[in-house]
């Protein structure tokens, strides 16, 4: 079996270029405190990004 390396807790992480449709968005998922926050940073074409908790 293969294992990852343990790089510790991830506090953010990026994702670009997420095609949804015929538009594409960049987006940015984050810890602050307890609660994960995710920051649209970009989008392109008619797209809208929801969060629901």
């Amino acid at each position: 079996m293969t294992r990852l390396h343990s790089f510790g807790p991830i506090n953010r992480t990026e994702c670009s270029g997420l095609l949804i449709g015929n538009g594409s968005a960049d987006v940015a998922i984050r810890r602050s405190g307890r609660q994960v926050v995710v920051d649209v940073m970009d989008r392109h074409g008619n797209v809208q990004v929801l969060t629901i908790a």
